[in-house]
């Protein structure tokens, strides 16, 4: 029944993150997941290469709509994609996270969703940015969830990277809160500024039929939840172990981050009131989180 499709290129996605062998499940009613993954390790520390070109690859499909890729395969550009949406996310940038990298959790969060919950993209905070409606859009992104054929969810985005993980997760809920507390402002942004624009006819008739009141398919269940990306630093001396031995204890450490976050975060569902809610966690560790972040993105941006 979903008509729309993930926008992200998947291949490749399974190689460069690598999922902690430790599923945890919020104690929440609704669906949800908390999930930790890192990527390759060389001579005792994260290497960024496979996501520098997984970012690569995937930066166009982030940055535009599928309409606007599409008019550019018409046109003949397709090779200039990535180039343009490149040039477009040097001129986006937020002046309060200049140079900061902030954007590079808004992709991950967006890779996350299509490629491991099967969400696809409705808009990203990207695409309001270069269109002149940054400051009155509270997700950093809005993706579709189909549960079954009668019950969707819109997932609201929220992205934070920090150096301590605990204190990205009391960030990111500072953010869901205003976003919980205004539920509107993301629907009307997706149906006045960027629905007619962002897909093909039917797509649009289908997600009106989701989310617009007066086309709305009353069949259908639709509900809001929330999917975020936390990025943070591995606490971990490397000079005090061997190869092997490193990656034992980044195996056993982010075991154990993940076991700590789990109850931290219920608890901030459980304070905030949002136990109505699902929730799907996606978290990343960084050998420096403020310093990688902002190199990975300025790498990017100077392709």
């Amino acid at each position: 029944m979903n008509a729309l499709t993930n926008s992200s290129i998947s291949n490749g996605f399974d190689t460069v993150f690598s999922e902690v062998d430790s599923t945890k499940k919020l104690n929440l009613k609704n669906n949800n997941c908390l999930r930790l993954f890192y990527l390759d390790i060389f001579n005792n520390e994260f290497t960024y290469t496979g996501l520098h070109q997984l970012l690569q690859r995937n930066i166009g499909r982030y940055v535009f709509s599928r309409a606007s890729i599409e008019q550019f395969k018409a046109e003949g550009d397709a090779e200039a994609i990535g180039l343009k949406a490149i040039e477009l996310l040097r001129k986006a940038n937020n002046p309060n996270d200049y140079g900061a990298g902030g954007e590079l959790g808004e992709i991950l969060l967006y890779l996350f969703l299509e490629n491991k919950l099967d969400a696809p993209k409705l808009l990203s905070k990207v695409e309001l940015k270069t269109t002149g409606n940054q400051y009155v859009f509270g997700s950093d992104g809005v993706h579709l969830f189909q549960l079954d054929n009668k019950n969707f969810q819109l997932i609201l985005g929220e992205s934070k990277i920090k150096g301590i993980l605990s204190k990205a997760v009391d960030e990111a809920f500072e953010s869901i809160e205003k976003v919980s507390n205004n539920p509107d402002n993301e629907l009307r942004l997706i149906e006045k500024n960027i629905l007619s624009e962002s897909f093909d006819e039917a797509t649009t008739e289908f997600i009106k039929s989701l989310i617009v009141p007066l086309k709305r398919d009353k069949t259908i269940s639709v509900d809001n939840a929330f999917g975020i990306f936390l990025g943070y630093t591995l606490d971990i001396d490397a000079t005090q172990y061997s190869n092997s031995d490193f990656r034992n204890a980044v195996n056993e450490k982010l075991r154990n981050d993940l076991d700590e976050i789990a109850s931290y975060i219920e608890k901030k569902i459980n304070e905030s009131g949002l136990t109505g809610y699902s929730f799907y966690f996606y978290i990343l560790p960084f050998n420096n989180a403020k310093d990688d972040r902002a190199a990975i993105i300025n790498k990017l941006k100077c392709e």
